[in-house]
C-alpha cells in the first residue's frame, strides 16, 4: 500500500484499532500497554485487565493531542514511536495549583496522610507533596503534568463496515464480549440487543445515548438506533442447559469406545462369517 493512500485512509474521523505502549520519558514508567505480552514483558501485567487493541477516532480527541497528530501521519504497518511534549499531553505544570492546607482540616485522617498519595479536597484530586509545620502541601496538577510521554504504537487496521463499526462503538463503552451483542442492521437503521447482565450498569441510559450519537456520526446514512431489552427466564435457561447436557451425554454413550470398533447393537446383528470347508486328503499307503 502506498504512503499517499494510507494517509488518505487515516484522515480526520477515521475509526481505527491501534496497539501501543505508553511510557514516561524521564522515568520509563509504563502508563499503559494494550498487548498482554507487552504488559508481561514490562512487568506491569494485571490479571484483572482485558488487553486488546484500542479504538480511536483519528483527530477527534479520543486520545491526547500529540498521539492524534501522529496518527494522521502514521506509516502503514510496523511499530512507530512518537514523543509527546507536555503541552500536547498532560499539560504544563501550573504553580498556582499547588496549595498549602492546614493539617487540622483533615481531622482524624491527618495522621494517616503520606507523601506521594492522592487525596480529595474540595471535590478536587491532588497529590500530597509535603507534610510539616502543621500544613500539607497538595499539588492539584495532573501527576503527569510537565512530563514528556513516549508512545510506541502500531495502527492495526481501519474500520469501514457498518456492522464492525457499530460493534466497536458499543464495546468501547460497554464492557461486554461483542459475540454477546445482537444486531439487526438495515440500510438506515439498527436494532441493538445487549446481554441481560449489563442492564443494570450504572449510567446505562446515558451510555446508550452516547453510543447512538456516535453511530449517527460514524455510520453514514444511519437514521434510527433502537435498543431492545429481552429478559430470559432463568429456570427456562437452566432447563435448556440440562436438556442439552443430557442429549450430549446420550450421544457420547452411543459412540464406539475405540475408533473402528462396532457399537454393541451392530455387533449382535452382524452374522458370523462362514468358515470354508476343510479339504480332506487321503493318507498315503505308508501311513
Amino acid at each position: 500500500m502506498g504512503h499517499s493512500i494510507w494517509v488518505k485512509c487515516l484522515e480526520q474521523g477515521t475509526l481505527a484499532l491501534i496497539d501501543y505502549v505508553a511510557k514516561v520519558k524521564d522515568t520509563s514508567e509504563v502508563l499503559e500497554a494494550t498487548r498482554e505480552q507487552d504488559a508481561k514483558t514490562l512487568s506491569v501485567f494485571d490479571p484483572g485487565v482485558k488487553y486488546e487493541p484500542k479504538l480511536v477516532a483519528v483527530g477527534e480527541q479520543w486520545v491526547m493531542k500529540g498521539l492524534d497528530e501522529a496518527l494522521l501521519k502514521a506509516e502503514p504497518g510496523g511499530k512507530q514511536t512518537v514523543e509527546i511534549p507536555p503541552e500536547k499531553g498532560f499539560g504544563l505544570r501550573d504553580p498556582s495549583k499547588v496549595r498549602l492546607i492546614p493539617l487540622r482540616r483533615f481531622g482524624d485522617n491527618a495522621s494517616k496522610l503520606k507523601v506521594g498519595e492522592q487525596i480529595e479536597v474540595d471535590n478536587r484530586v491532588g497529590t500530597v507533596r509535603f507534610i510539616g509545620s502543621g500544613r500539607v502541601q497538595v499539588d492539584f496538577n495532573h501527576r503527569l503534568a510537565g512530563k514528556t510521554i513516549i508512545y510506541d504504537f502500531e495502527v492495526l487496521r481501519k474500520l469501514s463496515e457498518p456492522k464492525e463499526i457499530i460493534l466497536a462503538l458499543i464495546h468501547r463503552r460497554v464492557p461486554v464480549d461483542v459475540s454477546k451483542i445482537k444486531l439487526d442492521l438495515s440500510q438506515d437503521s439498527v436494532s441493538i440487543e445487549l446481554p441481560q447482565d449489563v442492564f443494570f450498569m450504572d449510567g446505562l441510559q446515558y451510555t446508550k445515548r452516547a453510543i447512538s450519537d456516535e453511530i449517527f456520526k460514524f455510520v453514514k446514512g444511519m437514521a434510527h438506533v433502537t435498543f431492545a431489552e429481552r429478559f430470559e427466564n432463568p429456570e427456562a435457561i437452566k432447563a435448556a442447559q440440562e436438556a442439552e447436557a443430557k442429549k450430549a451425554e446420550a450421544e457420547q454413550a452411543q459412540q464406539p469406545k475405540e475408533e473402528g470398533q462396532a457399537a454393541p447393537e451392530e455387533a449382535k446383528a452382524k452374522p458370523a462369517p462362514k468358515r470354508a470347508p476343510r479339504k480332506r486328503t487321503k493318507a498315503s499307503k505308508g501311513d
